[in-house]
């Protein structure tokens, strides 16, 4: 597998983002897939790069579950939310002791994330984008079941691409790392990306 191997220092080690340009695309045709056979944005964009990136973390996965629909609210877009996650789990910080020196590598490209989305998608705010207020179960479902919902299905997959682009740029130029692992702690990412 082609991929860019990005390495910010001797104690860091690289994170595998394929640099396949059709990557991409990829995880866009799985991104909806998976919600359209499973549900849920979030976890449908979560869990494609938790399987591209072999970081198969089921906690992960159930920690995106209330965050479809706007958090369950109305609020902010699953995909934004999904993106951030991801976005987290490659460089987020490992430690709360690490303070706000921790968190200085996420915040330039989360917020990129989030204003490359909104371009995108039209906005960040479900109630705003589907005009649903999804604490109403009944009109949740009528909407899941309507053909509106299926501009939700394209956002998921136009939401997919955005985040696996701007994955590639942050590798290609040396942005992504993880920590080592101590001594006795497992490596939270292994192997190349598929």
């Amino acid at each position: 597998m082609n991929t860019i191997d990005s390495v910010r220092a001797k104690d860091h080690r690289p994170i595998r983002i394929p640099a396949d340009p059709q990557w991409p695309a990829r995880m866009k045709a799985r991104s909806v897939d998976y919600v359209r056979r499973f549900d849920s944005c979030s976890q449908s964009i979560l869990w494609t790069f938790m399987e591209s990136l072999e970081l198969r973390d089921r906690q992960v996965l159930r920690a995106g579950g209330a965050m479809q629909g706007g958090m369950m609210h109305s609020l902010t877009c699953g995909v934004h939310t999904a993106g951030l996650m991801i976005l987290g789990l490659l460089v987020g910080r490992e430690s709360l002791e690490s303070g706000l020196d921790g968190l200085m590598p996420i915040i330039e490209p989360a917020q990129q994330m989030v204003a490359t989305l909104n371009r995108r998608l039209g906005g960040h705010s479900c109630r705003q984008m589907t005009g649903v207020d999804f604490t109403d179960l009944a009109a949740a479902m009528t909407y899941k079941l309507s053909d509106d919902h299926e501009r939700c299905v394209v956002r998921v997959g136009d939401g997919a691409e955005v985040i696996a682009g701007q994955l590639q740029e942050m590798s290609a130029r040396g942005e992504l790392f993880r920590m080592n692992p101590g001594p006795g702690e497992p490596s939270t990412i292994s192997g190349p990306a598929v």
